[in-house]
């Protein structure tokens, strides 16, 4: 009976363990290219991350060949356990950067994550990171130490990095590697490589004045009109009426 017990617990780890994922796959610093023969990888990287936030990122798995997204990948993924070492599944989507200022490693960034893990989307506070680009032309994107609770899970602290291995600047899509982790109440790994398409932002400070100017001089050419317009329809009535 005692060996019986053993067997089934053995099982029982093999299986909480053969349920967490790696961050194996994940390359820190690998080196980058650039769509553009005229362009060095800091311009690149500026015209990548130039627009105003807030803008959104969306991300999926990707084949490191291609750089095109996998069949049916609606995000980045982790494996791990959650609670009574329950399989848990933690799918990262994308993310919405709130905030961007220049640093001298590159921007400070806070953004929120969105995710879920079983399905179920988790409550988590707002993420302080950074774009760090490097003076070996290398970039990385991090997102380090915030709180989030899921229901199936409980509180655990997130740690996110997406290193760049190649940037479309015209188009906005960057690719790399990545890894997620967190742990607490639950603990989960993941990596693996993947796209991200930058897919809204504010319009920049010059086409905002543009758009502003176009909407002055709207409304001076209404309040001018006003009185010779209203004098034109009177006296267009007028007519009319001595018509019939």
């Amino acid at each position: 009976m005692r060996n019986d017990h053993r067997t089934i617990l053995a099982i029982w780890v093999f299986l909480t363990l053969s349920a967490c994922g790696t961050t194996h796959r994940f390359i820190d610093q690998p080196q980058l290219t650039v769509v553009g023969a005229d362009k060095t990888a800091r311009q690149a990287t500026a015209e990548l991350f130039d627009g105003g936030t807030p803008y959104t990122v969306r991300l999926c798995e990707a084949d490191p060949v291609s750089k095109d997204c996998k069949q049916g990948s609606g995000g980045v993924r982790a494996n791990g356990v959650g609670g009574l070492f329950i399989p848990l599944v933690l799918n990262v989507s994308g993310m919405t950067v709130s905030k961007q200022s220049p640093s001298d490693s590159g921007w400070e960034i806070d953004a929120t994550v969105q995710s879920k893990a079983d399905g179920i989307p988790p409550l988590c506070r707002t993420a302080h990171g950074q774009i760090l680009s490097r003076d070996n032309n290398t970039i990385t994107v991090e997102l380090q130490t915030f709180y989030c609770n899921w229901l199936v899970v409980g509180n655990v602290v997130v740690n996110a990095d997406f290193s760049i291995d190649h940037i479309d600047s015209q188009n906005k899509v960057f690719n790399g590697y990545y890894k997620i982790t967190f742990h607490g109440t639950g603990n989960v790994a993941g990596s693996g490589y993947y796209r991200a398409v930058i897919v809204s932002g504010q319009p920049k400070a010059s086409t905002l004045q543009t758009t502003n100017q176009t909407s002055r001089m709207a409304v001076l050419t209404r309040q001018r009109c006003y009185g010779r317009c209203t004098a034109n329809s009177a006296a267009a009535r007028a007519s009319a009426r001595a018509t019939w």
